[in-house]
């Protein structure tokens, strides 16, 4: 005889309560199953269900993924005291010569205390989301301005990305000679700066680095870096105002004031940082030419480039990627002496 097993009826103050929306409404079984409504319609099922789903934003991602990752490319990370700006370019250089293009570019904030752990997870986190696939990554390069970030991006870059990383620092081939007092002195940043430049344009420049601080970088006519000038940046003259007096207030983010007569306090303060800052530039960009002599090309850079570089005059071109570029370059030249 067959055993038939029966199952005792659950007491009503122990069955499982329905699901309910946010406004209590009772959820369909179908929806209470996995928490979302089945879209409309035949259901997919069986073998290969999942591929029949796909989405169009699915198949589009899929296909960004596919062709960015055809080929290898080159991170590029450029360690600033206030963000940390990342570029991925391909290994190749542009079939018709020129610079290169970038395959994504992204920040991320600078902070002294994070570990290589966190900075390792938010790079995989960036990378995933701009469709880069880790496997075709070739190299790293990376200038740095930040000590103490130096170590925690030396051990991130081999166990999260799985590349070593190739700092720029003295001893890197650069391509740029360097004739400064003290070598080694000179920010990472402000060489690869310089190096970007020659090798755009073949000619003497000079770089203004519109950063944290505001850098002016001279090159000659053959590629030589000549050194240049340090200035505060305009983020830090705002902050500078606001800790070292009793009623100015902090501003936000440094804007262009609609004219130059303020009618507020923080109007005031925003026409002082922005023409101040126009004036500061055209005054030793005036005494920097006048010592090198000739007609310098003069380029800005930097996060702050296309709000202060259309206003100075005399510069001819914004590239706001440029330290990234010479990551790029200064990556393939260090490649070729292998």
């Amino acid at each position: 005889m067959r055993e038939t097993h029966v199952h005792p009826r659950v007491p009503r103050h122990q069955e499982r309560p329905p699901l309910r929306d946010v406004d209590g409404k009772k959820l369909r079984p179908d929806v209470e199953s996995h928490g979302l409504p089945r879209p409309p319609g035949r259901v997919p099922r069986g073998p290969g269900a999942d591929r029949r789903r796909r989405t169009a934003f699915d198949r589009n991602e899929r296909q960004l993924r596919t062709t960015r990752g055809a080929s290898p490319w080159v991170l590029a990370i450029d360690i600033g005291n206030t963000n940390i700006t990342l570029g991925a370019f391909p290994v190749r250089p542009p079939a018709g010569g020129g610079a290169p293009r970038a395959l994504a570019t992204g920040r991320l904030s600078t902070h002294r205390h994070t570990t290589a752990d966190e900075y390792g997870l938010s790079l995989r986190q960036y990378l995933e989301h701009a469709g880069l696939p880790l496997k075709a990554l070739a190299g790293v390069a990376i200038a740095s301005v930040v000590p103490p970030l130096d170590e925690v991006f030396g051990e991130l870059c081999p166990q999260y990305l799985g590349r070593p990383a190739l700092f720029v620092g003295p001893a890197t081939r650069t391509g740029v000679e360097v004739r400064y007092d003290r070598p080694a002195e000179v920010g990472a940043d402000r060489i690869v700066n310089a190096a970007a430049a020659f090798a755009r344009y073949g000619r003497a420049c000079i770089v203004i680095d519109f950063g944290t601080a505001t850098t002016f970088d001279c090159v000659d006519g053959r590629g030589a870096y000549l050194g240049g000038a340090i200035a505060p940046g305009p983020q830090m003259a705002a902050e500078s105002l606001y800790q070292r007096t009793a009623k100015l207030p902090l501003m936000g983010a440094f804007r262009k004031p609609g004219r130059a007569i303020g009618k507020n306090t923080l109007d005031s303060m925003a026409s002082g940082l922005y023409h101040g800052y126009v004036g500061l530039s055209e005054g030793i960009l005036a005494r920097l030419k006048a010592e090198m002599g000739g007609a310098p090309l003069v380029l800005a850079t930097g996060g702050l480039s296309p709000l202060l570089g259309k206003e100075i005059g005399g510069i001819k071109e914004i590239v706001p990627d440029l330290t990234l570029e010479g990551l790029w370059l200064i990556w393939r030249l260090n490649q070729d002496k292998k």
